[in-house]
C-alpha cells in the first residue's frame, strides 16, 4: 500500500527548472534513499513534500489525503486543516539540526508534542525519555545543544521528529554536516529504524548505506527522475550510462 503518491511535479525558481515530471511512490514499511548529484533537484522534492516550497503542477497524496492536484495547468492545494492533517503524518529530519538552542534536551522533543498534538507534559515527556533512551541520550536530557557534539545534537533531531509519531520519516542529508565517525552514529540509529519498518525516504551522498538500508534506490540528475530499483539493480546492475557515470565517481573516491 502506498502512504506517498508523488505524480508529475514540476517545480521552477525563476527560469530554472529544478523538478521535472518527477513521478514515484513510497510503500507502507519501505525504505527510500534519493541519490545524485548536487542541484538534482533532491532536496527541493523532499521540501515540496513537506511543504516547506510549492510545486508549479503535480499530484502529492499522502496516506490518502491529497495535498496537491493540478486543475487547468495551476496547483491546487489543499484546505488549511487537509495540509495541518498531512503535515503532522510527515516528520522531517533536517541536516544541520534544527535545534532550539535556548531549550534543554528534553524540552527539545517535548516542545511539539506539547503545543501540536496537546498532549500532556507527563505523557510528552515519557515519550521523550523513551525515545532518548532509544538514541542512547538518556543521561543528556538536561544538556543544551551547545553541550552536545553534532552527531548528539542529529540523535536528538531524530528522537524530536519521531516524538510526533509521524506515519513517514524524511532525512536530508542527515550526516552532511558531520565528521565520518559521528557518521557511523547515525547510520546505526536509521538501520535500526528500518528493521523496525519505520516507512523512510533519505536524501543522502552515503552510497554504501544506501546500498545497504534502503529497499528502494531513485537516481535523480538535473531535475529528472534517470532510473530506479531495488539497490542491488541500481548499484550493481544498471544499465544506466548515466548512473553509472555518478556510481563510477563515488566508488573512485
Amino acid at each position: 500500500m502506498a502512504i506517498l503518491e508523488v505524480r508529475n511535479i514540476s517545480k521552477k525558481f525563476g527560469d530554472l527548472e529544478v523538478l521535472k515530471d518527477i513521478s514515484f511512490n513510497v510503500e507502507v514499511g519501505q525504505v527510500v534513499a534519493i541519490i545524485g548529484p548536487s542541484g538534482s533537484g533532491k532536496s527541493t522534492l523532499l521540501r515540496c513534500v513537506n511543504q516547506l516550497e510549492r510545486a508549479d503542477s503535480g499530484e502529492i497524496v499522502v496516506d490518502g489525503l491529497t495535498m496537491l492536484h493540478t486543475e487547468d495547468g495551476k496547483a491546487q492545494y489543499a484546505d488549511k486543516k487537509t495540509l495541518r492533517d498531512i503535515r503532522l503524518k510527515i516528520g522531517l529530519v533536517f541536516q544541520n539540526f534544527n535545534l532550539f538552542p535556548h531549550f534543554s534536551v528534553l524540552q527539545n522533543v517535548i516542545e511539539a508534542p506539547i503545543h501540536v498534538l496537546k498532549k500532556s507534559k507527563a505523557e510528552a515527556t515519557k515519550t521523550a525519555e523513551e525515545l532518548l533512551k532509544k538514541m542512547g541520550l538518556e543521561t543528556k536530557e538536561k544538556s543544551y545543544p551547545c553541550e552536545l557534539s553534532g552527531g548528539q545534537q542529529q540523535r536528538v533531531s531524530i528522537a524530536r521528529a519521531l516524538a510526533l509519531n509521524p506515519q513517514i520519516l524524511f532525512f536530508d542529508e542527515p550526516t552532511s554536516a558531520l565528521d565520518p565517525e559521528l557518521t557511523g552514529e547515525i547510520l546505526k540509529v536509521i538501520k535500526e529504524l528500518a528493521k523496525e519498518k519505520m516507512t523512510m525516504v533519505i536524501v543522502t551522498h552515503e552510497m554504501a548505506f544506501a546500498r545497504d538500508v534502503a529497499n528502494h534506490v531513485i537516481f535523480m540528475d538535473q531535475g529528472y527522475i534517470v532510473e530506479e530499483g531495488a539497490p542491488e539493480e541500481v548499484f550493481g546492475n544498471t544499465q544506466n550510462e548515466r548512473t553509472k557515470q555518478f556510481l563510477q565517481r563515488y566508488n573512485e573516491n
